[in-house]
Parts: structure tokens; sequence; C-alpha cells
């Protein structure tokens, strides 16, 4: 054997009579990945585990009791603008009424701190959105008195802290008196006939409610499912297959997925500024109500929300399994699958169900594709917002803990001695103390106002779980500080980071991902356990293990048991099938 393959990474075995170039023509993650790829259950875990992450990313695209896009004229929301422009306009007469030291004088008294200017300007930008909201479905020739009450309201403003208190009055009572005017002429309702006639509004609720962080995660992983495509397209183009090049371009690649995804929620940050919405949406009813004058409108593929509530339809079983005791004639009858008779051989009262706009019938085996709960919440699309919580704490918690335990690790490891001694009795001392009691007493202690439970929940198990990590990296470190590359590096002069973290630790990390694709399956399992017991997430919010937790006690509607059980069953083992297929991939004794 020569001296080079002496000194190549573990794992790498030349065939008998094979030239050594051949043999090294890939390195040692290629092989690596190439193992995991030949085995089978392997990958189908890995193809689980995407969908599972995709479904929990793309949660509000799926299941959304908000429309993509509506276009309609929504008279209630259009009569409040009305309204709301009169007060505002009347609002800022009354602070020109009231001179500057009276109006000082009464917010101390009331220990509120604001100044007389900032009163005017904040009436008079509340008239200005509440004028613009009126131009939406106002038309075009109908705008003019908004803006000539604006600039009246602007010009009293202007007078009033110049000291021209009969002037500020004069120019504000005319406009307030334009406000009267301007709402009695622009007062229109559904059922008028002739008169004004409204423009429709067109919206998109549901972008609008996206945050920029979920778009970042939203195209991180269109990247990382098209990852296969356009990775391959780069690798055949650009790199000409070239090996060599391709392991040089894999910084690029990681940049541009992660960069790309930044950018992309920078835009839409800046060009659409989503905001989280409340957990419920009247889009529905309303639309059903006829206070929302609909002419179009594109809803998701699942029209139910994250916390809407069916009261006549409270433990409906799935709607696949058709009962025809449960529903009849649009009526839907409470209590278990198969409703036992009274005494007289009468089945209980059924209560009519409203089908909203955009729902599917009340007897359509696609309305409640997994039951619904205790107050009528579609349990599949909790269990898709449930994943976003329990899948994030899953991976946020074990990149905490393999940072804190690659870094003690590696300082324990590679400078030995005294630093060895006390990192290894802190990690003994850790490793003593019960974890899931340590994290139960910090999220039971810790006020939810100042940390939410589910980040307690994250950074206590990245506090009490890294020592597993940490014992693996100081091993490797300890194998490896003695080798040639080691003691070379040192030779030159390195300094001791640069040894520790560019050629030493990318020798130690083959236990790290094992280690760490069992740490995420373990993360998971305990916000369950947690929130199963009460201490995680709070309603409306779900998690896997909340919802589990919202079953006990009614053992007899079944789906609110085995459902969300077993995604956490099926996420935790796809992640030991990992695990256990990366440790077999990192085998020393296996020959390529």
């Amino acid at each position: 054997m020569s001296e080079a393959t002496k000194n190549e990474p573990p794992g790498l075995v030349p065939d008998e009579g094979q030239d050594d170039a051949a043999v090294y023509s890939k390195d040692y993650w290629d092989n690596v990945f190439e193992q995991v790829g030949r085995r089978p259950l392997v990958k189908f875990a890995i193809a689980l585990l995407a969908l599972l992450y995709a479904t929990a990313v793309f949660a509000p695209l799926i299941a959304n009791d908000r429309p993509y896009r509506i276009e309609a004229i929504d008279y209630k929301e259009y009569g409040d603008f009305n309204r709301n422009q009169l007060s505002f306009a009347r609002g800022v007469l009354e602070l020109v009424e009231t001179t500057p030291e009276a109006f000082t004088a009464a917010l101390a008294e009331d220990n509120k701190d604001r100044t007389y200017e900032d009163a005017l300007r904040d009436e008079v930008a509340a008239f200005e959105n509440s004028a613009n909201g009126l131009r939406v479905y106002l038309p075009d020739d109908a705008e003019a008195p908004l803006g000539s009450i604006g600039n009246k309201l602007e010009a009293a403003v202007d007078a009033a802290l110049a000291g021209d208190r009969a002037g500020a009055l004069r120019v504000a009572g005319e406009a307030a008196k334009e406000a009267q005017e301007a709402r009695d002429a622009f007062r229109v309702s559904k059922d008028s006939d002739g008169g004004l006639q409204l423009e429709a509004k067109t919206s998109w609720p549901v972008l609008e409610s996206t945050t920029a962080i979920e778009i970042f995660f939203m195209w991180l992983w269109v990247l990382v499912l098209t990852w296969p495509l356009w990775n391959s397209i780069w690798n055949r183009i650009a790199l000409k297959r070239d090996r060599e090049r391709i392991r040089k371009a894999r910084r690029k690649k990681l940049g541009l997925v992660l960069g790309s995804s930044a950018i992309v929620a920078l835009f839409w940050a800046v060009l659409v500024g989503g905001q989280t919405a409340f957990h419920g949406a009247e889009y529905k009813t309303r639309i059903t109500n006829g206070d929302i004058d609909l002419a179009s409108a594109s809803f998701a593929p699942i029209t139910m929300g994250m916390s809407e509530s069916h009261s006549s339809e409270r433990f409906r079983p799935p709607t696949w399994i058709k009962n025809s005791a449960l529903t009849d004639m649009g009526h839907y009858k409470f209590g278990p699958r198969v409703p036992e008779a009274d005494q007289f051989g009468l089945l209980p009262p059924g209560q009519k169900v409203e089908v909203l706009h955009s729902e599917p019938d009340v007897n359509d085996a696609s309305r409640f594709l997994l039951g619904t709960d205790n107050i009528g919440r579609d349990l599949f699309v909790r269990i898709l917002y449930g994943g976003r919580i329990s899948l994030m704490v899953g991976i946020v918690s074990t990149v905490l803990l393999v940072l804190i335990g690659v870094v003690m690790g590696a300082l324990a490891g590679y400078f030995g001695g005294i630093v060895d001694i006390l990192i290894s009795r802190l990690i003994e001392i850790f490793q003593s103390i019960p974890a899931f009691f340590i994290i139960l007493t910090a999220v039971a202690i810790i006020p939810e106002d100042k940390m939410p439970p589910i980040f307690a929940i994250v950074v206590v198990i990245a506090l009490v779980r890294w020592t597993g990590v940490a014992r693996l990296v100081r091993a490797e470190f300890l194998r490896l500080k003695d080798q040639e590359f080691v003691i070379a590096a040192q030779a030159l002069g390195l300094s001791n980071r640069r040894v520790i973290f560019r050629h030493v630790l990318p020798n130690a990390l083959g236990p790290v991902l094992v280690a760490a694709a069992f740490s995420i399956a373990a993360g998971i399992l305990t916000e369950s356990a947690v929130s199963f017991l009460g201490f995680g997430v709070k309603v409306p919010i779900p998690s896997w293990g909340s919802l589990l937790s919202e079953a006990r006690g009614v053992a007899e509607y079944w789906w609110l048991q085995i459902f969300p059980g077993l995604l956490i069953f099926v996420t935790v083992f796809s992640y030991n099938i990992v695990g256990e297929g990366v440790r077999d991939a990192l085998d020393p004794r296996r020959k390529v």
C-alpha cells in the first residue's frame, strides 16, 4: 500500500490491482453519499422526510380559509371606512378646539406621554388611511371630495401649530362639514339601486399574510426539492462533469441556495411586507352571508383554516368513512361513529351543517380527511400546521446542540490536559441529570412573556443534550491530532483555530452527522412529550404533541390519537433509518 493510501480518510479501501488514482477519483464524501444511496429503505426515508417538511413549509398554500386571490366588493369594510373618515375629520376639529396647554394637562392627569402635534398628525394619518380604503372601491370621478378634505385637514393642522387658532378652527370646521356630506354621498349598500356604483377590489389575502421568513423557507425548499435537476444541469453544462471542479463548486451551490433564499425573502419584505395574520378569517362566512359581493376568488386546495371551527360537526370522523347514520339531508349527528339508539329506538337528533363558500358538500369524502376535534376543527389541517412546530423543534435544537457539542468536544480533544479534564467533568455532570425533567422544570418556570414555551423547549434541549456530540468529537480529535497532516499544519505555524476548524474538524464530522440524525428524532419526541403534558405550545397553535394532548379523555374518537401519533412515529422512524444508513456508510470496514 502506498504512503498516500495510508493517509486517506477511513472507509476508502482499494481493490487489489486497482490504480490508486482510479480508486480516489471520488472523494470521501462522494463515497459516503453513494453508499447511502444504495440503500432503498434509506432513500425512501429521506423522500418521506422531504415530503413531511414540504407539507409543513407550504402549509399556508395547501390549506387556508383565506383565498389566494379575491375580487369583490366588501360592503362592510367600505362602510367602516366611510364612517371612520368622518370620525377622524371630527377628531382633528376637536383637537383644534382644544388648546395645546389644555391637551398637555389632560394627558398629564392620565400619565400619558404624547405631544399635541403628534395627536394632530395621527388623526390626519388615520383619515388618509380610511380615505385610501374608500378610494379602492370608488370610481375615479367620485374621489375628489376626499382629496379636498385631506388638504383642508393638513391646512388646519399647520395653522394650529403656527398659533393661528381662529384660522385652524375655520378650516377644520369646513373639512368636518365636507366629510359629513361625503359620508352621506358615499353611503352605499348591496341592495342599493342606482346611484354610486362601487368597483370590485382585488386583493391577495394568503400572500399578504405570508411573512418573509416563510418565503425564505418556501424558496429554500423549492431549491432543495429540485436539487437533482438543477445540480445535474450545472454539473453537466457549467462544470463539464469534471469531478474536481464539482467538488470545488459545492460551497458555491450552498451559497446559491442560501443566498438566493435570503434575497427573495428580502424582496418580499420590501415589496409585499407580509405580516402574520390572525388565526381565523371570515371570508367564506361573509361571502356565504352576502356581506361580500364576490366577482371571483381562488382558494387553496383545502379551504379549511388552522383554527376554523365547525361547531355543528364536532368529533366528526374522517368523511371518507361512509356512514349513513351520521349524515342525512345535510344534517350531522353528534357522537361516536355509530350513534346508539335510545330506549325508544330513536337516534340522536341531527344538527344542520352550514356548508360555506368553496367548501366540499356535507357528505363529500374530502370534507374532513382526518375528521374533526372537540370544537369541529379540521384535524388534517391542524396536523399540517402542527408539523411546522414539531419538525422545527427537532431541526433547530439539533443545530444548537451540535454547535455546542462540536466546540466543547474539539477543545477537549485538541488541547487535552486540564482543558480536557474540566470539559469531561462538565459532560459527566450534565449526563447525570435527567434531561427530560430539566426541560419540564425550565418550561414551567420561564414566563411566557419572557420566552415562548416552544423557544424554551428548543434552548433547554440544546443545553442539556450536547454532551453526546461532545464526546464523539473529543474521541475523533484524540485520534486525529497526532496524525501527519495535523503535525504538518502546526509546523507551518497555523493558528490553533485554523488547525481545529479547517484541518481536524472536517475529518471528524462523520460521527457527528450520525448523532445529529438521531438527535432530531429525539428532539421531536421530547417536544411531543412536553406538549402532551400541557407545557408546550398553546392553543390555537398546534403541534403533534399538543394534538395528542387534546385527545386525552375521548378515546372513543380514535382518529384524534391515531393520526398525530402515526406522524410522530413515521418521522422518528425515518430519522432513525437515515441515521443508521449514514452510520453504515461511514463504516471504515466497507469496501469501495
